[in-house]
């Protein structure tokens, strides 16, 4: 196993009050009232047209819930937030202290599909929290010493998208729905839950059948940036959520048509060579 490094992506709401679960609840797509102190899930925070913008870890705390999401969605998201708060008793805090730390090379962690796993925290106030695929993030309540390790970090994204993992940040927001970005396959999304922003939206593109774009692994020879076009045959047919370095080239999280898959892709003028695709291609349509 690998020794930890910070994970400068990634910031961290503090999340308390008498109404925090409740509110929480009816604003995210996870059935966040299902959590107990010592849990966590994937969530994500949508528009009314269901798109989303932001996806995040939820961890339920004795005292509060942390949310932990991109950096640079952090401050907009949580004062999006706070206009639906109203009456409820429901204080955010984007000024805490916690810190993101990421951790590969572990097991296999939590069930991909699972709608909520453990966190386990130690007598330091140190949160680990094991994801499917062999990726650990930990939050710490202080700064570690000797974690700062860009190579690793580098490589703990790479595994995010070899696992089909996206994490949203300020270039793809409300670019997708929620399944475009496979949070139906990430227990991302609770479907018997009540509603929530963008719900209806959600659950008839999954129950009608009516998402026509997702999820793909491909590699490149050169860096593409997030929120990149994704072209074939000189049209846009979708666009990259994530990359990073990985065996001397790069690995790229996109989302595409169904239409596209097996088709000549390209970003930024770099090939894209298909390695997974996240979707049935007998979908397209």
């Amino acid at each position: 196993m690998h020794t930890l490094c910070k994970l400068p992506f990634f910031g961290v709401a503090e999340v308390s009050g008498a109404d925090a679960a409740e509110f929480l609840h009816s604003q995210l797509s996870n059935h966040i009232l299902d959590l107990q102190p010592g849990e966590a899930c994937f969530a994500t925070y949508n528009s009314p047209r269901g798109r989303v913008l932001a996806n995040m870890l939820v961890l339920r705390r004795a005292d509060c819930f942390l949310l932990v999401m991109a950096a640079d969605l952090l401050e907009a998201t949580i004062k999006r937030l706070r206009m639906f708060v109203l009456r409820s008793k429901t204080v955010f805090h984007t000024d805490s202290a916690w810190q993101v730390y990421g951790q590969s090379g572990a097991d296999t962690g939590a069930d991909a599909a699972a709608l909520k796993f453990a966190a386990e925290e130690d007598d330091n106030g140190l949160i680990t929290l094991a994801l499917a695929g062999g990726n650990r993030m930990v939050l710490s309540p202080v700064p570690l010493p000797d974690a700062d390790c860009p190579a690793a970090a580098e490589a703990w994204q790479a595994a995010e998208i070899l696992q089909g993992r996206p994490w949203i940040s300020r270039p793809t927001v409300e670019s997708c729905v929620a399944q475009m970005l496979n949070q139906h396959l990430l227990g991302g999304v609770h479907f018997k839950k009540g509603c929530y922003p963008g719900q209806e939206i959600i659950a008839r593109a999954q129950y009608r059948g009516q998402v026509r774009r997702g999820m793909a692994v491909c590699r490149s020879a050169q860096p593409v940036a997030a929120g990149s076009k994704v072209e074939a045959d000189g049209e846009e047919v979708g666009i990259v959520i994530n990359s990073a370095a990985h065996d001397g080239a790069f690995v790229l999280l996109v989302v595409i048509k169904h239409g596209a898959a097996g088709k000549a892709l390209q970003a930024d003028g770099q090939a894209l060579q298909t390695q997974k695709l996240w979707f049935e291609t007998e979908a397209a349509g």
